[in-house]
């Protein structure tokens, strides 16, 4: 994921890298008290995103003088009201979030669109495990079965030394 802070100076660049995949947009001002607000939550968003999803998405944050540089540009910059959360693909407007501006709300949002999605912690899961050519792996039932043998004999085993450990006092 590309973090990218849109201002007068870089609107240029940002009009060409959007261009190249999409773009969830939040369009705001530093003195409108809705983007302060959303600020903590857009930030954890931002990192979560970054830690738990694998995504091409590019996150902005597109000041004032960015909207006033985007106008003369091809990228979407005509907002009526901040923060506006948009989505952009090649520069246009696709979609727009206008629900709670929270952590969790906003990720929900990216995933309903596809536009994120769950790392894999630990390789694949248990569930979706596969053969040497596609099919289901019959290993995971007999490894299965292995585990519980070696769980009930691990419980013997502290039976027996609760046994000996009541016995010596």
């Amino acid at each position: 994921m590309k973090l990218l802070y849109v201002n007068g100076q870089n609107a240029k660049y940002f009009d060409s890298e959007n261009k190249k995949k999409h773009v969830f947009a939040k369009y705001f001002s530093p003195t409108c008290p809705a983007c302060i607000s959303m600020e903590n939550d857009w930030d954890k968003m931002c990192d979560e995103v970054e830690q738990k999803y694998n995504t091409d998405l590019m996150v902005a944050q597109i000041d004032p003088q960015g909207m006033n540089e985007l106008e003369k540009l091809d990228t979407y910059s005509d907002v009526q009201y901040v923060p506006a959360l948009i989505i952009l693909k090649n520069g246009k407007k696709v979609d727009e979030y206008t629900g709670p501006k929270e952590k969790d709300k906003l990720i929900e949002f990216l995933m309903n669109r596809g536009l994120i999605k769950p790392k894999h912690i630990g390789g694949r899961s248990k569930k979706g495990r596969k053969g040497k050519y596609g099919k289901k792996s019959k290993t995971s039932k007999t490894s299965k079965k292995n585990r519980k043998i070696v769980s009930s004999k691990r419980r013997s085993l502290i039976r027996k030394k609760k046994r000996s450990n009541k016995k010596r006092k």
